[in-house]
């Protein structure tokens, strides 16, 4: 039985589609999974709608979401990856070529700690304040904003001198 048009989780989806598509291509690097990724989270948003729209905010939850498939993936990823390698013992291990292009603010996002990649997205690309990273990360503003300074000092030690380089190519 079909469900009853929801207009309020609707727009809500239409305007974090793109959002989050750019927040999972870079957090993983990949951004065919991050488009399976947020059709993922927004079904999920979707489906507790009830539930996300009494939230704090809305905006946190779906972030908390994705992340935390993200999370799953990359669990899932490093075994498959283990497995392989233990299979592949007989022969040398082929590293897979990016399926992304490769910017310097993509390698400089990569070499970030998971968390300190977590925060700057949220802060930078989503135009997060601290209270609300701080509710998607499932941690306290004080530790956001000593991620941020940490992820912060990282990126310009590698170069990245402007932060509107992450959204420009997300």
């Amino acid at each position: 039985m079909p469900r009853r048009h929801d207009e309020p989780a609707e727009a809500f989806c239409l305007e974090m589609h793109p959002r989050l598509v750019a927040l999972l291509g870079l957090h993983l690097g990949d951004r065919g999974r991050a488009e399976d990724l947020a059709q993922e989270t927004l079904v999920r948003v979707w489906e507790r709608w009830s539930r996300v729209s009494r939230a704090g905010s809305p905006e946190a939850y779906t972030v908390r979401i994705a992340y935390n498939l993200a999370s799953s993936w990359f669990r899932r990823r490093a075994r498959e990856e283990q497995a392989n390698r233990r299979a592949a013992t007989e022969r040398p291990a082929a590293e897979p070529p990016d399926p992304g292009d490769v910017t310097a603010v993509r390698e400089a996002l990569a070499a970030l700690p998971p968390r300190q990649r977590e925060v700057v997205l949220c802060r930078y690309l989503l135009d997060l304040d601290v209270a609300t990273t701080a509710a998607a990360m499932g941690c306290a503003p004080g530790t956001v904003k000593a991620l941020t300074h940490q992820a912060l000092a990282s990126l310009r030690r590698a170069g990245l001198d402007s932060l509107t380089e992450v959204a420009d190519h997300a």
